[in-house]
């Protein structure tokens, strides 16, 4: 049996389980409506998002730390930028590196990919040693940058429509028990049967 016919056929297994328990279920609806009710009732649980949101929106401050060690940080960052400079536009052997992986991928991809890496690699290491010599030697300079890029974005609005409850679905079946029940057991049993008989 090839993998295709496999996957097909769990997948059928899969739905024919799951229109056993919409059978199920539409039995339910339509003669014991009250103990669907109660068990939807004790699996509707409200979880707020409010002690999330007020984690998320607590501002963290590493600014005064970061001006107190400000000559330390940018040694460690100068040398190491000028470590990648070196590394990336000196010693860098691309060959041997697309040797390493040819097997991963195509060489005209990994090519790119190399490019794509030592140019970022450059890129970054330039704008990391200007950052590493200004905090090293002239911290002020960025205090400008740092104040106009350091602000506060509010997840507020953003989270407050997780907090409006959507059970219109809900309330919908709950006014239509018998309906919906007798429309879920007919979708189910044609899925039942036409599962039933590609198996069969």
């Amino acid at each position: 049996m090839s993998i295709d016919i496999f996957l097909w056929r769990a997948l059928a297994i899969f739905l024919l389980i799951g229109a056993l328990m919409g059978v199920a279920v539409s039995l339910l609806l339509i003669f014991k409506p009250h103990l669907l009710a109660r068990t939807s009732q004790m699996a509707n649980r409200w979880i707020s998002t409010r002690s999330m949101n007020q984690l998320l929106d607590r501002s963290i401050g590493i600014e005064q730390w970061f001006y107190q060690h400000h000559r330390a940080l940018g040694v460690l960052i100068t040398f190491g930028a000028c470590y990648i400079l070196v590394y990336f536009g000196l010693l860098f052997d691309k060959p041997s590196t697309l040797q390493n992986l040819s097997g991963y991928a195509p060489s005209w991809q990994l090519d790119i990919l190399l490019d794509a890496l030592v140019l970022a690699s450059l890129i970054g290491a330039v704008v990391a040693l200007f950052v590493g010599l200004f905090l090293w030697l002239r911290p002020s300079l960025l205090r400008g940058i740092e104040e106009s890029a350091n602000q506060c974005v509010s997840t507020d609005r953003a989270v407050r429509a997780l907090e409006v409850p959507h059970d219109q679905v809900e309330r919908f079946v709950a006014g239509h028990f018998k309906r919906v029940g007798w429309l879920l057991l007919v979708a189910s049993g044609y899925l039942f049967f036409v599962l039933f008989r590609w198996l069969a």
